[in-house]
């Protein structure tokens, strides 16, 4: 009896439980040309100088988006939320045809946009792996990595205003389990796997990922895709013949109005500051007032506008804290004043104010989007201020000398906007924009036209001939109003390289 129960225990502990059948399968199934699911990543961690990657075979994709909802699934993504997308490419030589898919997600780059961008430090760069992780419990909402980051991974998630995004399931990873996406892949596509970053590095300058993505030196991306046919082996300067299938598919952007109104009213203050002490005037109090109204309408941005105080986190790194903090300081300094007016008082204001817009433009210079280039961006910017000083200067002082100062300058500056409708450049995203302009926002071009015409021209020069607080209040309404919908097509307009089927 004793002898029977001893062997009947013994053959129960050789019985694998349903946890350990399953790691069987899991070390012993092949799936694709992977071999088996334990070959889709690496069996130890990176060295120093290495970190994790996706290896893509495009040549083992088939486009049937496994990867996308196994995703989905696995992170617990909301209905219209999504970590990876899934495009195609396809030749448009008559004489070898072919269409590639391609499946992408977070890039997990060598020099993250996100991470450099973001005012709070809600991304870290795992120091042995190399995953580039967001911290939802640190994330205010602003988006800014949504525009830094030149392949528009990060996506913003309303329902909890914060932005998240792919993480590589490092959870996984670190119990020795492929991603989400690699492990649903019934061919083996999506891989794992160790890279060199000085090699990464290296190859970064004058390449993309695949044809038509934006420029590898802008973030130097880890994933590397690989085909024995198709777009990846094109040299660089025959890729033109390789289109993404969505290439021609041109939408507006967001909008971000209350980006758009922070913008146009920091402008005009600091140009009413300067302008007040420059001539000498007694708009201080306007200035502070539209400077406040400013810094209040960027708070409704945020996801999380309880937590704006945290922008100035990020200062050494972020163009956006550095913004915050220099108009923090512009209205401080405003305020005091305004209380107590004194000289040192006044230019040292008017210095922090320059200094803010200045930080405004290099925002959206280092994204790296010609629409958003330092050229472009610091003459928009720059005329708004003039204009705004010299605006409100003639609204309560008409002095013909102002008038034509400021009808010179509106109208310099819709000259040079009008050239936005010509496709001067042959470059792909200057068109796209241009394209823009003259179908979809065609109706809010010729509004900003009309409005800096209105208040620009007519207005001021009625104003110059006949003093009047009614022309005066209508002359800045307008000219306001005309440089809000200008800052809106700044932020619609803007179009840019992008990875084939990449989330819009």
């Amino acid at each position: 009896m004793t002898t029977s129960l001893l062997v009947e225990l013994l053959a129960a502990q050789q019985e694998l439980t349903p946890v350990e059948r399953l790691a069987r399968r899991y070390d012993e199934t092949p799936i694709g040309r992977a071999g088996s699911l334990r070959e889709l990543i690496p069996s130890g961690l990176p060295g120093p100088g290495q970190q994790y990657a996706f290896a893509v075979d495009l040549d083992a994709c088939t486009g049937c988006k496994s990867c996308v909802s196994a995703c989905h699934s696995l992170n617990g993504l909301d209905a219209d939320e999504s970590w990876r997308s899934v495009g195609f490419l396809h030749t448009t030589d008559p004489g070898d045809r072919f269409q590639q898919t391609v499946t992408t997600a977070c890039h997990h780059c060598v020099e993250p946009g996100c991470l450099a961008g973001c005012p709070v430090d809600a991304y870290e760069k795992d120091p042995v792996t190399g995953i580039v992780i967001h911290l939802d419990d640190q994330c205010i909402g602003c988006s800014y990595c949504t525009l830094t980051c030149p392949y528009e991974v990060p996506r913003y998630n309303h329902a909890r205003g914060i932005v998240r995004k792919c993480d590589m399931c490092h959870g996984r990873l670190a119990e020795g389990e492929a991603p989400a996406c690699a492990q649903a892949c019934p061919n083996g596509a999506i891989q794992i796997s160790i890279v060199e970053v000085a090699d990464l590095v290296r190859d970064a300058a004058g390449s993309t990922l695949v044809p038509g993505a934006p420029p590898s030196s802008l973030t130097v991306p880890s994933t590397s895709y690989r085909t024995a046919k198709g777009p990846a082996a094109v040299p660089t300067g025959q890729r033109n013949a390789v289109l993404a299938g969505d290439a021609h598919m041109v939408h507006p952007s967001q909008a971000h109005p209350p980006l758009a109104i922070m913008l146009v009213l920091t402008q005009l203050s600091v140009g009413a500051f300067v302008a007040d002490l420059a001539l000498d005037g007694r708009h201080t109090l306007l200035a502070l007032s539209m400077g406040l109204l400013a810094l209040a309408a960027s708070v409704l941005h945020l996801g999380r506008p309880l937590l704006a105080w945290r922008a100035a986190i990020g200062i050494r790194h972020s163009w956006l804290s550095r913004e915050a903090v220099a108009f923090g300081v512009f209205a401080g300094l405003a305020t005091l004043h305004f209380a107590r007016p004194a000289p040192f008082l006044g230019w040292a204001t008017a210095l922090a104010g320059i200094a803010g817009v200045a930080c405004s433009v290099k925002i959206y210079a280092v994204t790296g989007r010609r629409w958003w280039r330092t050229s472009a961006t610091t003459a928009r910017f720059g005329l708004t201020t003039a204009i705004g000083g010299l605006a409100v200067e003639l609204s309560t002082a008409p002095r013909v000398s102002l008038a034509t100062g400021l009808v010179a300058l509106v109208v310099a500056k819709l000259a040079w906007e009008l050239t936005w409708l010509l496709p001067l450049s042959s470059r792909p995203e200057s068109a796209a924009t241009a394209r823009l302009l003259r179908r979809d926002l065609a109706p809010q071009f010729r509004a900003r036209v009309g409005l800096a015409l209105v208040g620009g021209v007519l207005l001021p020069l009625a104003l110059a001939g006949s003093p009047s607080i009614l022309f005066g209040g209508l002359m800045l309404l307008a000219l306001a109003g005309g440089e809000l919908v200008e800052r809106s097509l700044f932020f619609t307009a803007v179009t840019g390289p992008r990875m084939p089927g990449a989330l819009r």
